[in-house]
């Protein structure tokens, strides 16, 4: 990605990236987490033509990114499911 364009000019008006680039992603959250050692990342992504999904990636300080590349009903589930599990663990 290079930053000479601004990512208003890209054909997909959602994309948060700018200059030249592949894939096309929107920045949705990123959240430190686990006494701010972790940071996690939330984005819509599509590439070469793929249908559009979410990626969610998490990174230690020290470590390189792991990304987990869900379809949007999985992505769906997930967040259910850290829903639930934050419920739970506040009874």
């Amino acid at each position: 990605m290079t930053a000479t364009t601004s990512h208003d000019q890209c054909v997909l008006k959602w994309c948060n990236e700018a200059g030249d680039h592949a894939p096309h992603r929107q920045y949705v959250a990123s959240l430190v987490a686990w006494h701010q050692t972790w940071l996690i990342g939330i984005n819509v992504v599509q590439a070469d033509g793929e249908p559009v999904h979410v990626e969610l990636t998490a990174t230690a300080r020290w470590s390189p990114p792991a990304t987990v590349t869900l379809k949007p009903d999985e992505a769906e589930a997930v967040g259910q499911a850290l829903l639930e599990a934050a419920a739970r663990a506040v009874r």
